[in-house]
């Protein structure tokens, strides 16, 4: 009886013990893991956003390797086939056919071949490649180097790749009647690379042009790109007739790639495979500036307050008594800002305001993590800067419609984003509403940003916040 007994009671004690402990077990919640995105978004990074898309690209291909008949290969201009007013044309012609689209937004003849030399194709076998690419080096290279850097692609695709047609086109007119001009000889040069049977050269630029030699603005709103559908429509008829022949003949086997048509030029750098890095090389800029000072207006943000140096005469006017400085970058995310702050970018400086605007970022990233980025970076310049007031703009409408579900992931961030302000140091402005119609609807280039850019939406902005600018200036 003595050891029931004794048993019974460690029992007892023992189921006592577990009783007391339980409240305290219950009381230790498990932290729920971090939100990836939310942890991106706050952990400062270096942009490599260039080398990010050709990761994407080249992962896409390799996956679909079995089934890619045709290769769009070029820069933006090329990039519009899916991402801008070709997109219809192309899922009609193209993609039933088993097309990639690698165009890339800035690319140069020599971040193509770098791309090459990567992998882009390595897993691909495709029955043609239509290329265009060369306008973005007309700027700081010769036409013979531009030429010398198209072959180099096109040598480069025919040795990788031999049973693999290229199809050139000619280098677009743009609305600078000098870059036209100069296009129009790397185009002389081009028209040698057609062999007659693995590589065919097609120039079908008089069909952009106006009677008086002109470039057709109504088609190319900026100068630069083909914005209207009627643009891709002749691009695409122009090179019907080869993709056509080309899908259903064989190529022709054991061809030599064209030998170069023009010498070895001086600058090589268009033929030289480079990677790029945007951000950085616009945000080392940016840092040379900042180091001079003389900064009480400081601009920080992503592509629509970059898209101000568009506008400078406006700028000055606006904001020069207040020795303004714009260190807003293309591509900007949270973390590159904070990358920016932590590594002496804004070194330098001593503004008294601080104006910060980000949105690009929404859309492929929810809005908590987004805002709590820019909680990050708010508190980062607060710590940097403690004597310097910091105002953030909410995000501006997207989509046309006020059903667009864009808009409510805005609404969502905007909220976050007017939890930052405290009246004191940092403070929260939403001009969205005032791009908007009356009924809600945003026109194309009504607000500022990228696509259909228009200078008149930055009027519109100064108008809409200058009084908070003037008023945060001028407040002891």
């Amino acid at each position: 009886m003595r050891v029931f007994a004794g048993l019974g009671g460690a029992l007892l004690w023992a189921v006592l013990g577990l009783l007391l402990l339980a409240p305290v077990w219950a009381a230790e919640e498990v932290a729920p893991p971090p939100d990836p995105e939310v942890v991106a978004a706050t952990t400062p990074t270096l942009d490599d956003g260039w080398v990010d898309i050709h990761k994407r690209m080249t992962a896409d291909a390799n996956a679909r390797a079995a089934e890619i008949k045709i290769v769009l290969l070029g820069d933006s201009i090329t990039a519009r086939w899916t991402l801008g007013a070709g997109a219809q044309l192309y899922k009609e012609r193209y993609a039933p056919q088993g097309a990639i689209n690698l165009g890339i937004s800035a690319d140069a003849t020599q971040h193509i071949l770098w791309r090459l030399q990567h992998g882009v194709l390595d897993q691909c076998h495709p029955q043609m490649v239509l290329l265009m690419i060369g306008t973005n080096n007309l700027g700081y290279s010769e036409p013979e180097a531009v030429a010398y850097g198209v072959w180099a692609i096109v040598e480069q695709i025919r040795r990788t790749h031999p049973e693999t047609r290229v199809l050139v086109s000619a280098i677009f007119p743009r609305a600078q009647a000098d870059l036209t001009a100069k296009a129009a000889v790397v185009n002389g040069y081009l028209a040698k690379l057609d062999d007659g049977k693995m590589v065919k050269y097609l120039d079908f630029n008089r069909q952009f042009l106006n009677p008086d030699g002109s470039l057709r603005t109504d088609w190319f709103t900026d100068g630069v790109h083909p914005e209207k559908p009627e643009a891709f429509q002749v691009w695409a008829d122009a090179m019907q007739p080869t993709v056509d022949e080309w899908l259903r003949t064989p190529p022709v086997l054991d061809f030599p790639p064209p030998p170069a048509p023009v010498a070895v030029p001086k600058d090589l750098r268009p033929a030289t495979a480079e990677a790029r890095n945007d951000w950085l090389y616009r945000e080392k800029g940016f840092a040379a500036r900042a180091a001079r000072g003389n900064c009480d207006l400081l601009f920080l943000g992503g592509i629509q307050m970059a898209l101000w140096d568009r506008v400078g005469p406006l700028f000055t006017k606006e904001y020069g008594t207040y020795r303004p400085l714009n260190g807003a970058n293309w591509g900007t995310r949270t973390e590159s800002l904070l990358w920016q702050i932590d590594n002496d970018g804004l070194k330098g400086l001593s503004p008294k305001l601080i104006v910060v605007h980000l949105q690009d970022q929404l859309d492929t990233v929810s809005a908590k993590a987004v805002a709590a980025g820019m909680t990050a970076v708010v508190g980062r310049l607060r710590e940097k800067f403690p004597a310097a007031k910091v105002l953030v703009i909410g995000a501006f409408p997207k989509g046309e419609s006020p059903n667009d579900p864009r808009r409510q992931k805005i609404a969502d961030y905007n909220t976050r984003l007017s939890a930052l302000a405290d009246g004191k140091s940092v403070f929260y402005l939403d001009i969205g509403q005032g791009f908007l119609g009356a009924d809600g609807k945003l026109a194309r280039g009504a607000a500022p940003g990228p696509d259909g850019y228009d200078p008149k939406s930055f009027d519109r902005w100064a108008d809409l916040w200058r009084d908070t600018l003037t008023g945060l200036m001028n407040q002891p």
